[in-house]
């Protein structure tokens, strides 16, 4: 039988999924699409013909009930977040009126694990999002496999037998293996340019059969043994309904008893069973291993046959590989005769061109036993004029989904690569979906809303970077943040990549921004936000002076991939190391030259759709936003804003006294320098500066946004006056409507959070040119804005001479008795010119801390991870990963405004960190108790002390409520 024809291909897959019923938020949808549209995406990642492709959305289990009384669908895939109900009567429901596969898909495990028993048995799958746009395809490509398999093998189809019981590994493990899948299959069809036929040949891709038994597990490969490409199983899982410990040791030694040669590894958090792995013949993948995915993708590759081809000396050392047919033909008329003949005994060579779906070729060559050939020399002769037939089966190379030939500045959204874009381009991409839906309008009452045109450098290039320069040592490595920036600044970017960037730069006129967007950033539970780099130049220079610029930003993006901020970070939650990769966006500044030689929005501001410290009349539900003057930094930085809700314009209580407006008002603003092109380091831009409103001649846009102070009358007047006292407080756009900026954001901020399903958290910039009357509001990010606490009521009833610290502004939730330590700044000692001398001691003790595997409470002055070193210690994560609670205090006449909106501030509230801030009249620290604690470790400026007992902290998100208290048993 023909095993290539368009018959033969057109046979396999007879049930296919075309119609799917999604149930999630809007938001929730797009993050499977990464930068496209779901139904591309699966054309892309699976098999199906797009334009009989079909997802319905609804955003509950209400609507997707009445949905299917009435029509059919071939899946329903469910996000648990949105079923109302209970899960197993949601369930039960649907298998009651249709009999179709259901896939339950969550966020988090700890949903997970609310699910019955009798409810894992009636879904076809449970799997966990990890931040791998992948894994919608990866389910659909799971349920086409499991009900096509029997069918399709019969047909010679191959298969990967995994045996694992852990959703979360077999979550990640299944879309890496698809995608070694899928990227195989473009190599086939390279040099198919009909349409259909790569369609049909997709069908014929090698399938994945998942068991969680060890019974499910033999079963199977008893029965499909010759159309298993290999083996991939855990140590641990179910025989005979109970837990055994070494069950894949066991279906290892009964594989490798019938099948000697089948690839099979052993995947386990025990390193014990490596040795025992290896005496078997097999490979062994360490679980906690910090390139866990890189390490399953090379043992696919080598031993699957969807990488190169590897050529063995028989005993275990490469000699060499080839990538493609011509290559294995070259290399085939050199290589010594014991290789070719220990490769075709074990039938490598079939093996790989099986797993490129040419049977044909595959089976011609599998059936002739290598012992078969009079000589070593006939066989090298008979597997090179076989082997022509595949000569061009072959990849040729990436396709960019940028082009230089078509592309325009105007254009909104390019990608130049094929990987994933990132979580905060994803943002982007998202927004200008819902503006181009309609969704949110394209212009309210006069004002353009849009999104600044961008390119993003994908992720890939990232891993090609990383890959061709041998760089993965500093995934996990012990090197400091200035000596990976130098070595990474000393190396390449791949010249396709840079061809194309600098015909980007070349075609932005004004500066450019440089921003990080990796896989976990601005994720919906473990935001990255503020750990990455984004820089900012003029872009005055000539094209190649532009272009070396923008490549060293490039470098210092990646390199922060790899920071010890971002490494200690990542500890901190349940992604492994090696899952992030690094996408760059490249897009103009949104702003003007407002000020001549300087480049900046007329405001710039930040809108959170949730309050945390809401004041009467405010509510939770009233979003509120942070605006300043000049470049978005000084809001996200923490340096200088006005904070308010456009729900309740009038009532400022940043401003409650014209004392307050006078002291509290911005006094500097950021902007870009167009002076000032090529300073660029790690650290930061040089051309971002900051200047006194005082040194520049405002432009009558600048001045609108002004009040004046009037001291004869001592009172505002809503306009700037010339040789007045004039103060940034916005009113005539807040309070009086000068701008509709209000109205604008709340329609905004209630349209994405209906999309995303949940509180959001948004950046944008506004710019206006009064000569054309000209005003755009530009969406620069949006992300899930970590809101959702424990609100579980807590007694509180405690004895005041116990407090330690009191208060009623509060983020987060916790009951704790077991932390003892308290790492507190001295009040005595403390000055807010010597934080930096503070951060460091603050880091000295969080060391101590981490080797004794102390976690702690924090107590400070001012903002906790400030980028102004004026206004609060500016410490990164590394200084304080071990603590527990942290808490910013007054300190005297030390006043600053609490840190609301800051990056770091929504990290660790995202990794359920409680954060204080002791501010008010009736807050308060009890320093003489904590003085006369006993003190673990002292410096100038801090000191560690440790209570006998544990205190009972307690922390109620709902009263708004701290107390930590002497634990009286």
């Amino acid at each position: 039988m023909e095993t290539t024809g368009v018959e033969f291909f057109e046979r396999l897959m007879p049930k296919r999924i075309k119609k799917v019923l999604l149930v999630a938020s809007l938001y929730d949808s797009f993050l499977f699409a990464d930068d496209e549209m779901l139904s591309e995406v699966l054309f892309e990642h699976n098999m199906t013909n797009r334009e009989h492709f079909n997802i319905t959305r609804v955003k509950n289990s209400s609507e997707a009930i009445e949905l299917l009384k009435n029509d059919n669908y071939d899946v329903v895939i469910s996000m648990m977040q949105s079923v109302e109900f209970d899960m197993e009567d949601f369930v039960l429901n649907i298998k009651k009126m249709r009999d179709i596969p259901v896939v339950i898909l969550s966020f988090s495990m700890h949903d997970i694990g609310v699910l019955t028993q009798k409810t894992r048995d009636m879904v076809e799958g449970v799997f966990l999002w990890q931040g791998d746009t992948k894994i919608f395809s990866s389910i659909i490509n799971f349920v086409e496999d499991r009900i096509n398999f029997e069918h399709d093998l019969s047909y010679g189809v191959q298969s990967v037998l995994l045996v694992e019981d852990n959703i979360r590994f077999y979550s990640m493990y299944l879309p890496i293996i698809y995608y070694e899948l899928i990227k195989q299959m473009h190599i086939v069809m390279s040099d198919e340019l009909n349409i259909s036929r790569k369609i049909l040949r997709m069908k014929a891709r090698p399938k994945i059969y998942l068991a969680k038994t060890y019974e499910e597990a033999w079963e199977i490969f008893d029965k499909y043994n010759n159309n298993l490409l290999g083996v991939i199983t855990d140590v641990e899982y179910p025989i005979l309904e109970h837990t055994d410990e070494k069950a894949g040791l066991l279906l290892t030694k009964r594989v490798k008893e019938k099948i000697v040669d089948m690839p099979v590894l052993i995947q386990s958090s025990n390193t014990d069973y490596e040795p025992v792995a290896l005496k078997m013949g097999a490979s062994f993948l360490n679980k906690n291993s910090p390139d866990i995915s890189k390490q399953l993708r090379g043992f696919i590759q080598r031993y699957f046959g969807f990488g190169d081809f590897i050529f063995d000396d028989g005993n275990g050392k490469e000699i060499a590989r080839a990538s493609d047919l011509s290559t294995m033909i070259k290399v085939l008329k050199v290589i010594p005769d014991k290789s070719i003949f220990y490769h075709a005994s074990r039938n490598h060579f079939s093996k790989w061109l099986l797993a490129r779906t040419e049977f044909d070729i595959a089976y011609k060559i599998k059936p002739k036993a290598a012992n078969e050939f009079a000589s070593h020399e006939e066989l090298r002769n008979y597997l090179i004029e076989t082997m022509h037939q595949f000569m061009y089966k072959t990849q040729l190379g990436s396709i960019l989904r940028f082009d230089r030939n078509k592309y325009s500045i105007d254009i909104p959204f390019a990608k130049i690569g094929y990987g994933s874009i990132g979580g905060k381009a994803r943002g982007l991409a998202f927004i200008d979906y819902l503006i181009g839906k309609g969704i949110i309008r394209e212009n309210i009452n006069g004002i353009n809303i849009k999104t600044p045109n961008s390119v993003v450098v994908a992720t890939d290039v990232f891993d090609l970077f990383i890959e061709r320069n041998n760089l993965s040592s500093f995934i996990n490595g012990n090197y400091s943040d200035d000596e990976i920036s130098k070595i990474f600044e000393n190396v390449n970017l791949p010249d396709y990549a840079l061809n194309d960037i600098a015909y980007v730069i070349d075609k932005i006129k004004g500066p450019v921004a440089v921003r990080s967007s990796s896989l976990l950033e601005d994720s919906k539970n473990y935001p990255f936000a503020g750990i990455y780099k984004t820089y900012m130049f003029a872009n005055t220079g000539k094209v190649y002076e532009n272009l070396k610029t923008v490549e060293r930003i490039i470098k210092y993006i990646y390199a922060s991939t790899f920071s010890k901020d971002a490494i200690e970070f990542r500890k901190s939650n349940p992604h492994i190391p090696d899952e992030e990769k690094m996408a760059v966006i490249i897009q103009s500044v949104v702003g003007r030259e407002y000020v001549k030689g300087y480049y900046f929005p007329l405001i710039s501001g930040v809108l959170q759709s949730y309050n945390f410290y809401p004041v009467h009349p405010l509510k939770n539900t009233d979003p509120v936003v942070h605006i300043a003057m000049g470049l978005g930094e000084s809001v996200v930085s923490g340096r200088y804003f006005l904070r308010y809700s456009p729900a309740h314009p009038n009532n400022i209580h940043q401003f409650a006294t014209v004392d307050d407006i006078i002291k509290t008002t911005q006094k500097k603003f950021m902007a870009v320098s167009l002076n000032n092109d090529m300073n660029i380091n790690y650290d930061r831009s040089l051309s971002v500066v900051e200047k006194d409103f005082e040194d520049i001649q405002p432009s009558d846009e600048m001045k609108a946004m002004f009040s004046s102070y009037i001291f004869n009358d001592d009172k505002l007047v809503d306009h700037y006056e010339p040789q007045g006292t004039n103060l940034l407080t916005f009113f005539p756009v807040i309070k009086n409507n000068f701008l509709p900026l209000n109205e604008i954001l709340l329609e905004i901020s209630e349209k994405c959070v209906d999309a995303m399903g949940g509180n959001i958290e948004l950046e944008f910039a506004l710019n206006m040119d009064m000569k054309t009357s000209a005003i755009d509001l530009n969406i620069l990010q949006v992300k899930h804005f970590a809101s959702k606490i424990n609100t579980k009521k807590i007694n509180m009833n405690f004895d005041n001479k116990d407090l330690i610290v009191h208060s009623k502004n509060i983020v987060g939730s916790m009951y704790n008795k077991e932390i003892r330590d308290v790492v507190f700044v001295k009040k005595e000692s403390f000055s807010n010119l010597k934080t930096l001398d503070i951060r460091r001691e603050v880091g000295i003790v969080n060391s101590e801390c981490k080797k004794h595997g102390c976690g702690y409470i924090l107590i400070g002055p001012g903002r906790w991870g400030t980028s102004d070193i004026h206004l609060g210690i500016p410490i990164k994560w590394n200084d304080i990963s071990m603590a527990r609670v942290i808490i910013e205090s007054l300190y005297d006449s030390f006043n600053v405004t609490p840190s609301y909106g800051t990056h770091f501030f929504h990290n660790i509230i995202a990794m359920s960190i409680p954060y204080i801030s002791v501010i008010d009249k009736d807050d308060l620290i009890n320093w003489n108790l904590l003085n006369s604690s006993k003190t673990i470790y002292e410096t100038d400026y801090v000191r560690w002390v440790r209570f006998d007992e544990g205190l009972e902290t307690v922390v109620d998100g709902s009263d708004g409520f701290i107390v930590a208290m002497r634990n009286r048993g």
